[in-house]
């Protein structure tokens, strides 16, 4: 691995799991086109400021790299300005297929009401690639697909050190069958386990497409 791609791949484990950080590496030089061997300071600051950005975007809510991705990129960018590069071709822009461009409207659920759980759970189950849903509040659990009440204490911990330490607003990682997303819901929270082929932007989209009545996220 090129000492830069290494460089921001350990920046990337601020946002996920190394993992994750890799492989949301890799779908950007996939959906990009570029060879990481062939690329100079110049060509990286264009492809984290592009295509990177862009796949971190349908994951975490940032609009700018932050933490020690924004420190790799202001040395890419004094590398670059100090010792000019004949330009690396630029990246490919990603195929019309690959950007997920739904729009959901927002979508308002009374927890408090077990038919709204039971009908949460379900529209999320009949999502494509997803292998199982998990909705955990004070007082109740829902779970559909087999396996996801196995995960459920996990999830729960998971989710409690998250809301302690900071509140977030997703948590997303990678394990040897799939990817898990989780994000709160009021006093809840909302878990879905996926293949790894499963379209990662749409599930985000539909995900963050609800909240709870009385306006929680």
């Amino acid at each position: 691995m090129p000492q830069i791609e290494r460089l921001v791949v350990e920046a990337l484990t601020e946002y996920a799991s190394p993992v994750a950080a890799q492989n949301i590496m890799n779908r950007a030089l996939r959906r990009a086109g570029v060879n990481p061997d062939a690329m100079g300071p110049e060509a990286w600051v264009r492809f984290v400021r592009g295509p990177l950005l862009a796949e971190l975007q349908q994951v975490f809510p940032i609009q700018e790299p932050t933490g020690a991705l924004r420190r790799v990129l202001r040395g890419l960018e004094e590398a670059a300005a100090a010792r000019p590069q004949p330009a690396a071709p630029a990246p490919a822009p990603a195929a019309a297929g690959d950007r997920n461009t739904l729009i959901l409207p927002r979508r308002e659920v009374d927890l408090d009401r077990a038919e709204a759980r039971e009908g949460l759970v379900n529209e999320l189950a009949r999502e494509e690639g997803v292998s199982g849903v998990l909705l955990q509040g004070p007082s109740y659990q829902e779970a559909r697909l087999p396996g996801v009440e196995d995960l459920a204490p996990i999830l729960g911990v998971v989710h409690s050190l998250l809301q302690k330490q900071k509140p977030y607003k997703l948590f997303y990682s990678v394990f040897q069958e799939g990817q898990v997303l989780v994000r709160p819901l009021g006093p809840a929270l909302v878990a879905l386990v996926a293949k790894r082929e499963a379209n990662l932007g749409r599930l985000l989209h539909v995900l963050n497409s609800y909240e709870a009545k009385g306006g929680q996220p």
